[in-house]
């Protein structure tokens, strides 16, 4: 019975003595903070924006770090989408390993309100603004109604989805085989005359104009429907 006494005494003191101490592991809530607070510093954007850190493996077990964590990226800027930062202990027991966030960047875009067809003219009653994600969309989205009012539509587009300056064309002003008004423009005096287009054009562009009255062709700048300018 007095055996039995020691041998529990003795275990118990090993339990309580400081050399075998639980060891404390580093809470990857603490390593959650430090990379969104690392990614605010370092975002490069004034949009409102969303910062979501992947989960690490439950079952990483990290020394708990005795100094300071240390947050370290490959680039000065981190831009929307995903990105990879990474988390260190330079005290005794040394550790680094590498996280993931995704970053959503929020901003008043124009979108559609309604489908638009291949070669439709896109007017307001089809656009519509509202604040959506723009993180995964490269640059290519509208802010202000007035980029695409009035162009073509160069491919369909569902109700809701957000149209990319690539996705609109400028409208044909002018087709082949047009009658039009040639506008030859001099400091003293503006000539007129009629003429064939020989070509479709946008507004801007050049293309090949038949004078009615020489019969030349000559290159001609769209004006407007109708209408182009040579100097």
């Amino acid at each position: 019975m007095i055996k039995n006494s020691l041998v529990i005494l003795a275990l118990a003191l090993v339990s309580f003595t400081p050399g075998h101490a639980e060891q404390k592991f580093q809470s990857h809530d603490s390593i959650y903070e430090l990379v969104k607070d690392t990614v605010a510093q370092h975002i490069n954007t004034a949009a409102e924006y969303e910062i979501s850190v992947l989960p690490l493996d439950s079952q990483l077990k990290l020394p708990e770090c005795s100094g300071q964590l240390e947050a370290f990226t490959t680039t000065d800027l981190i831009k929307a989408g995903r990105a990879s930062i990474g988390v260190r202990c330079n005290a005794e027991k040394k550790w680094s390993i590498f996280t993931s966030v995704v970053i959503k960047v929020y901003e008043s875009v124009i979108v559609l309100s309604r489908p638009v067809q291949r070669g439709e003219t896109i007017t307001r009653q089809h656009l519509a603004t509202e604040k959506r994600d723009v993180s995964k969309l490269r640059g290519d989205f509208v802010t202000q109604a007035e980029q695409i009012e009035n162009k073509q539509a160069a491919r369909y587009a569902p109700a809701g989805a957000i149209p990319g300056l690539r996705s609109f064309i400028e409208p044909r002003l002018i087709k082949r085989g047009d009658k039009i008004i040639i506008s030859a423009i001099q400091p003293a005096f503006t000539i007129r005359m009629n003429g064939v287009a020989l070509m479709d054009g946008t507004k801007g562009q050049r293309i090949r104009i038949k004078n009615d009255n020489s019969g030349r062709i000559i290159s001609a700048t769209v004006i407007e429907s109708g209408l182009v300018s040579v100097k």
